[in-house]
């Protein structure tokens, strides 16, 4: 999965962790910067996507459900080796294996390269067809562009990430762009793919577009559904279509017409989420462990209140204005925490969420979980990624000695009087006496 990213920061996607890179101390963030303050709002809204969304949500569904059970079959192989792209096997358990196949069909086309300015030329909706029989079809968006710097002419294809980035954009321009302007800093972004959601907007509903709180709030409905790319274009072709804007009273009217429009098929928010959470508890099965299971429970029963009682609850976010005196945004930040956060020194800090009980809490832990992934997936495995961070973390209690391993083979450390964030994972998943070779 890419990250999602903005300038050199980013959110990596189910595995609870952003890089704000610039070289500050991020763990008092009132003493921040307005500019930075904005990178870290950027990125937070990508972990709120992540966890309060169903299309975050069957992200890491279908990456957890990956990993498992690549890790299961690797541990049931009587050789102590394994070749790495490891393929997933349809063995016809569950919807696991459909789920992976169509992930990339909703997450769309790469957001990377990008383009300075663009134009929305066209858009179309196509059956493609999806699976192992070839006879199932699913609808895209089909997206033609222009580079207006260069003429060129693109395609790409609308899906998740493009609605995750564009609404992310979106809500940090609300709240800084005017603060920033006045102290004569800029926003800059590159339109595709920052601007995408906005500017289809224009092109369906132009009156709509004119409020970008209401576009917020369409790409955030948009992601409370497996396939958001193909469902904002048809939720904003619904609301044009009801002329919405006239009958419409308040922000969460939006919402409440997109559930009913958009519901298809899909199980009901809760369901997802509860499916997720003992997904994610799978991967810290003993005692020692059981804090990011506790930390994962908070989180998840908290998002669930709030997008249950409050749907519209990240345009209020946005409303109140700067963060610091937003006291919407400061109980919300209170209540939730926040991820990992890495700054550009590699310095890591977390905002824990109230009344939560740390200890047996290691959040570097889903790192690992992400850097065991890329190791299964042939995924740049190497260096590990997490060095850097860890001989940033040297100091009383923490005395993982960082060596040539975590350039060449992270997975021999099993072995070490204390473990690395890497060895604990590979261990605690009976993964110790095997090791990878890759495909060039």
């Amino acid at each position: 999965m890419e990250n999602l990213d903005f300038l050199k920061c980013y959110y990596r996607p189910s595995f609870f962790r952003m890089r704000i890179d610039v070289p500050v101390d991020l763990s008092d963030l009132s003493s921040v910067t307005d500019g930075t303050f904005a990178l870290y709002f950027h990125e937070y809204i990508h972990f709120i996507q992540d966890i309060s969304t169903i299309y975050g949500l069957m992200n890491i569904s279908t990456i957890t459900y990956y990993i498992q059970d690549v890790a299961h079959r690797i541990g049931k192989q009587t050789r102590d080796s394994f070749q790495s792209p490891i393929p997933l096997v349809n063995d016809g358990r569950d919807a696991g294996y459909d789920n992976f196949l169509l992930k990339p069909i909703y997450i769309g086309s790469p957001i990377n390269p990008k383009h300075k300015n663009i134009d929305i030329i066209s858009y179309s909706r196509q059956a493609i067809q999806w699976g192992t029989n070839s006879v199932e079809l699913i609808d895209v968006v089909n997206i033609e562009a222009k580079d207006i710097d260069t003429g060129e002419i693109f395609q790409f294809q609308l899906g998740g990430n493009h609605i995750c980035e564009g609404m992310a954009y979106l809500c940090e321009r609300e709240v800084y762009e005017t603060i920033l302007q006045q102290q004569g800093h800029s926003l800059p972004a590159d339109e595709y793919p920052y601007l995408v959601a906005q500017k289809l907007a224009e092109l369906i509903y132009p009156d709509l577009a004119l409020q970008p709180v209401l576009v917020v709030a369409s790409c955030d409905a948009a992601l409370m559904t497996y396939h958001p790319g193909l469902s904002y274009t048809k939720l904003l072709e619904h609301l044009k279509a009801t002329s919405f804007l006239d009958t419409a009273v308040e922000i969460v009217d939006l919402y409440k017409v997109a559930a009913t429009y958009l519901k298809g098929s899909h199980e009901n928010f809760e369901t997802v989420l509860e499916t997720v959470r003992e997904q994610i508890k799978l991967n810290f099965k003993v005692e020692h462990f059981e804090g990011n299971n506790n930390w994962i429970d908070i989180l998840f029963d908290r998002i669930k209140a709030f997008r249950t009682n409050v749907p519209d609850f990240v345009t209020d976010l946005i409303q109140f204005g700067e963060l610091r005196q937003n006291q919407f945004f400061i109980q919300f930040h209170a209540l939730m925490g926040s991820p990992l956060v890495i700054n550009g020194e590699d310095d890591g800090t977390i905002s824990l969420p109230s009344n939560f009980n740390n200890s047996n809490f290691h959040p570097h832990l889903f790192w690992a979980i992400n850097q065991v992934l890329r190791v299964f997936s042939n995924n740049k495995p190497l260096p590990c990624e997490l060095k850097d961070h860890c001989i940033k973390s040297q100091g009383p209690g923490n005395n993982i000695v960082v060596d040539h391993r975590c350039d060449t083979a992270p997975w021999s450390r099993c072995n070490d009087r204390e473990l690395c964030p890497f060895a604990v994972m590979w261990k605690h998943w009976s993964l110790a006496k095997y090791e990878p070779t890759f495909e060039s």
